[in-house]
């Protein structure tokens, strides 16, 4: 199979949406199948790269982060892959276009189906189908509504991470296109994730990792150290990420006499990732939507104690007491409980999730068995195609 994949975010740029990405395109293209994609340029990239089945080709636009974008960039790379791909598709084939989000990559993907009549698969990581985050997305799904419907009913497959995303493009489309739209769980990968509970920290440390951004709630989360900060003399805080609520956050900090306790470590290195998640106490994501949450997956996979809302594929990662807790979204009185609970009964007798349960999710959310069900259901789609 000759496959195309469309993201404007791919690592080092963006966070799981590129991560996702990476991790499809090294699998297939590790079992043989010929992999083209498409994606964002920055400083320090190669604009071409190949290794094996694999090829990136990195576009010039106007991109300024490594792992936050906006619609005007968006955009940019949107007009630059058009007009890439008008010139490359004129000597290189494929047989399908896997393309990430509605927009950019989905449109993209929908004009060179026009032109070149190449078939194309759409991967959502969320908030690009409306109405997944009204609040923060609201007059932007507003406005772009009927293109992301006619993007998404041009597909041959929608592709989402849960059952809550399920439920909404399902309901977006009609239940007439109920079957195009199907759910693979995000994974991880165990060769590099996984416990070593030789380095965890003796000092109680919690991590919050993500952008900071209302989506992922970094404030209810800095009010609820707030109130630990009463009960526990002496933690840390990592704060993983960044975003434009970092400045926010930094002034609550100071407001509150917080500074001693809390740590910007904005964007890491996947081995600094992994150093943190081994010597961390505890991981609290109090995310107000998500698609199916990477830094979940991971945290759990390096035996990591997790307090988090149930959005997402949460409820079928998460056992209460066992492996993390559910909070209430936006409630830091919630949070910090928890928290404290976790310190006062888990923390201080020592507490591991019990290997057994690390075991189990290992193997259902492997990426290599991830894999095999988006290859079987692409090689599938690219088969059926030729017979019509």
């Amino acid at each position: 199979m000759r496959l195309l994949i469309l993201n404007y975010e791919y690592p080092p740029l963006g966070g799981g949406a590129g991560v996702i990405t990476q991790n499809i395109a090294e699998g297939l293209a590790s079992r043989g199948h010929q992999i083209s994609v498409i994606t964002t340029w920055y400083e320090g990239e190669p604009e071409e790269i190949t290794s094996g089945n694999l090829r990136i080709i990195r576009l010039k636009s106007k991109r300024k982060k490594l792992f936050q974008s906006n619609p005007v960039e968006m955009l940019s790379w949107m007009f630059a892959a058009k007009k890439f791909l008008n010139k490359h598709l004129l000597t290189e084939k494929y047989d399908l276009c896997f393309a990430n989000f509605s927009l950019p990559g989905g449109e993209v993907a929908y004009s060179i189906k026009l032109k070149y009549k190449i078939p194309y698969v759409l991967m959502s990581h969320g908030h690009d189908i409306p109405w997944f985050m009204p609040e923060e997305m609201m007059w932007y799904h507003a406005l772009t509504y009927h293109w992301i419907h006619t993007i998404c009913l041009q597909s041959e497959r929608n592709y989402i991470q849960s059952e809550e995303m399920k439920i909404n493009i399902d309901s977006f489309l009609g239940k007439s296109f109920n079957s195009k739209n199907k759910i693979v769980y995000n994974g991880w990968n165990s060769r590099l994730f996984s416990p070593d509970y030789n380095l965890r920290s003796n000092k109680f440390t919690i991590l919050f990792i993500g952008r900071l951004v209302k989506q992922k709630d970094p404030l209810s989360f800095l009010k609820a150290i707030r109130i630990v900060k009463s009960e526990i003399p002496d933690f840390e805080v990592h704060i993983l990420g960044d975003g434009k609520l970092r400045k926010h956050m930094e002034k609550f900090i100071k407001q509150n006499d917080l500074a001693k306790f809390v740590v910007f470590k904005s964007w890491i290195s996947k081995p600094e990732m992994l150093c943190e998640y081994r010597s961390a106490s505890l991981t609290v994501l109090p995310s107000l939507n998500e698609g199916m949450s990477i830094a979940t997956l991971e945290a759990l996979a390096c035996g990591q104690y997790v307090i988090a809302t149930k959005v997402s594929n949460n409820e079928s990662l998460i056992f209460p007491g066992e492996n993390g807790e559910f909070i209430e979204k936006k409630n830091p009185r919630d949070i910090a409980d928890k928290v404290l609970d976790f310190y006062n009964n888990k923390f201080l007798s020592n507490y591991l999730i019990p290997t057994e349960n690390l075991n189990k999710y290992h193997k259902l959310f492997e990426w290599d068995n991830i894999i095999d069900e988006y290859e079987k259901d692409l090689v599938g789609i690219v088969e059926q195609i030729k017979l019509t």
